[in-house]
């Protein structure tokens, strides 16, 4: 079996959020980051604009796999909101015209989170991915735009993998001791849902992930 090409993404910072069931005035994260949000990370390298078709191309054309390193601690900011201009979930306007309005919401976040990304698809698209990491068109965040990465994110294209499973086992991790992967499933797999590939107007559906857990020993200097 020959080797794939693989981007290999780290994702570190004192905060990020990755939604994945938000509703209204809670704003959760998920444990791990989501499709979505990844791909949403590479099309602001991109330059790509939120409801763009391009996005859809994207995870259409590109497969992930998920190491948490370090699952970080989870954390809830509550958030007070006052405006004349605040909406209902009809698109109506809260309150009379020229009053003061105060919608509540609660935002969870993971502090000092860090995890590897794996991605696959065609050398090409790859190749185009590493550039514009290097030189991002908009700024990259981790999930939400107030959450900025503590390191560049891009960690390296390798050819030495042969399946994105063997990736996300094997690349090094600067961390020790137990950690959760997460894979696209395949036939036969013991699976769970996440609800995180994009199919435009901010629409989402399923799609199988399998999940188990790895032991690892650190590797000093490893992406530090």
């Amino acid at each position: 079996m020959s080797s794939i090409p693989i981007l290999i993404l780290r994702l570190e910072g004192v905060l990020q959020s990755w939604g994945e069931h938000s509703k209204w005035g809670y704003r959760d994260s998920a444990s791990l980051p989501t499709k979505s949000g990844v791909i949403g990370l590479l099309g602001c390298a991109l330059g790509i604009p939120r409801e763009d078709t391009r996005l859809i191309d994207l995870h259409r054309r590109l497969k992930i796999a998920i190491r948490a390193d370090r699952a970080g601690i989870p954390m809830v900011d509550f958030h007070t909101i006052r405006s004349q201009y605040l909406l209902d979930a009809q698109g109506k306007l809260r309150g009379n015209i020229g009053e003061y309005s105060t919608l509540l919401s609660h935002r969870t976040y993971l502090q000092d989170a860090y995890f590897t990304i794996a991605i696959t698809g065609d050398d090409e698209l790859l190749h185009c991915l590493v550039e514009a990491l290097n030189k991002p068109k908009w700024p990259i965040y981790l999930g939400r735009k107030s959450c900025v990465p503590s390191r560049p994110v891009y960690d390296g294209l390798s050819n030495q993998y042969k399946s994105l499973e063997q990736a996300i086992q094997e690349i090094p991790s600067p961390e020790s001791g137990q950690m959760i992967i997460e894979t696209e499933a395949v036939h036969g797999d013991t699976t769970i849902e996440r609800r995180d590939i994009s199919i435009g107007n901010r629409v989402f559906r399923s799609r199988s992930v399998t999940r188990k857990i790895i032991r690892k020993e650190g590797v000093k200097g490893v992406s530090e």
